[in-house]
């Protein structure tokens, strides 16, 4: 009978060494074993609080040295979309993704290759034989260093499917990123026309408060001149109150967009650089193509049905793998390897040393005849997943044609909306001078007659920024849907 043994140093010092690290690692564990309560909230109404050692928050540059903000320059809205694409988390976010699908689709051609260790196992050891002329021993150190090398010959597909999943894969998270340039950029125009809307209505509510102001003086001067009564002036003052009212509103509106650009330019709100003025710029004309052709244009350009369509065509590489694991597999493997050794033999006792070369060449047959039914399961689980894809792609063709349909339904009629509130502003701006000439210099008309103009042309000035504004955002909603 042989009976493997070790040194009895050996053993202890072995034990010693997984002892002494088995203690460190607990030593490391966030949760103590015995006790792991202590690491959990103490009640349902007491806040937990960190260890000292857990950090709740790291330093981080807001703004990059690629991405320094100019503070003489005045940026337009192609220089805040190129500036967003460079510092918005969520560009940088998918930008990774798809890089990590690259490294993805090279790890899948792996497969192809030859994979190729190096082994090697030594230390000393003592072996007992025991024979009826006594105990035969042999004790001594060695070490026997290998080299193994394996190789998929011939898998049936098994390399090809994953290679093809990796690359549809790696185009979906690319036609994935393109599309998150494209939402950026439509976050950044809406937001960047939402501002420009909101300073336009601070001039608006000033023009406003300038115009109470007069009203309010005419009153006085109409009061002192014993054609006015003292309500009257108080109706004016009234006015002026809330037209000073609405500027403080607005610019308050200009607080909250230039938060909301800031958010959408990755940068925080004290941060946010000087952006140009709106007001000069025309504004979109009639749409040129149809619906349909709008819609057409869509689908065959979006980046995100793109991308659904690719991972439409990963599933269906998934649907080929599962089939392809029917099939046997033959690789082949190979090893060499030196067994060194020194060590004493006996009694008698003689010391030797060995130092042998070691090879070995085999070429690998490996077939799954049966294994529980989960292949077969595994090509059905695949199969399933390959019609979710199909279902999720048609169904973003039709909310693709239907974003597609209402963005255009919207460009057209904020294009009406905007023709008419410039017809209302400047019916209510003659409006208003007719009543307040008529008022001051006739007294035809009443106090009441020009306030109520007065409010009137407000409101048609906040029609027509707020119609310019629709006018812009929907015609960036519609290059948006359209995957332009």
């Amino acid at each position: 009978m042989r009976l493997p043994m070790h040194a009895p140093g050996q053993g202890y010092g072995l034990a010693l060494v997984v002892v002494i690290g088995a203690l460190g690692g607990c030593a490391e564990l966030p949760v103590p074993v015995r006790a792991p309560y202590a690491a959990a909230p103490r009640s349902s109404s007491t806040p937990w609080s960190p260890p000292s050692g857990v950090t709740t928050h790291r330093p981080r540059t807001l703004v990059g040295p690629e991405t320094q903000i100019d503070p003489q320059t005045v940026y337009g809205l192609a220089d805040l979309i190129d500036f967003a694409h460079r510092t918005n988390p969520d560009t940088r976010r998918t930008w990774e993704e798809a890089r990590a699908a690259a490294a993805q689709a090279a790890r899948a051609e792996a497969a192809y290759y030859p994979t190729l260790f190096a082994m090697a196992t030594g230390g000393t050891s003592r072996k007992a034989d025991v024979a009826p002329g006594g105990t035969f021993t042999i004790e001594g150190p060695g070490v026997n260093p290998q080299l193994q090398l394996n190789w998929i010959l011939l898998d049936f597909g098994r390399r090809g499917a994953s290679v093809e999943r990796g690359g549809q894969e790696l185009l979906r998270a690319n036609f994935a990123f393109n599309r998150k340039l494209q939402e950026v950029a439509f976050g950044v125009a809406r937001s960047y026309f939402g501002l420009d809307a909101s300073r336009a209505r601070v001039s608006a509510s000033r023009i406003s408060l300038e115009s109470a102001a007069a009203v309010e003086e005419a009153v006085d001067a109409r009061l002192r001149q014993g054609l006015a009564t003292q309500p009257d002036l108080l109706l004016a003052r009234q006015e002026r109150a809330r037209a000073a009212f609405e500027v403080q509103d607005a610019l308050g509106g200009v607080n909250d967009a230039q938060a909301a650009l800031a958010e959408t330019l990755g940068i925080p709100p004290t941060a946010l650089m000087r952006v140009a003025d709106l007001s000069a710029v025309p504004l979109p004309g009639e749409l040129a193509e149809t619906v349909e052709q709008t819609i057409d244009r869509a689908l065959t350009r979006r980046p995100d049905l793109a991308s659904r369509l690719a991972a439409l065509r990963a599933r269906e590489a998934d649907e080929r793998r599962a089939q392809a694991e029917f099939w046997p597999r033959l690789s082949f493997s190979g090893s060499v390897g030196q067994a060194v050794q020194r060590y004493r033999a006996g009694p008698p006792s003689g010391t030797f040393t060995m130092n042998e070369t070691e090879y070995g060449v085999f070429l690998n047959f490996e077939w799954k005849l049966f294994d529980g039914f989960e292949r077969q399961n595994a090509l059905r689980e695949a199969t399933s997943l390959r019609g979710v894809a199909e279902a999720d792609l048609a169904a973003l063709e039709l909310r693709a044609s239907r974003e597609v349909w209402k963005a255009y339904a919207d460009v057209k009629t904020a294009l009406r909306k905007h023709e008419y509130a410039l017809a209302l502003l400047t019916a209510s701006e003659e409006a208003y001078a007719s009543t307040f000439e008529s008022y001051r210099s006739a007294g035809l008309a009443t106090v009441l007659d020009l306030l109520a103009a007065q409010r009137d042309l407000a409101r048609a000035r906040a029609t027509e920024i707020q119609s310019r504004a629709e006018l812009l955002t929907t015609s960036a909603a519609l290059t948006f849907a359209a995957g332009d």
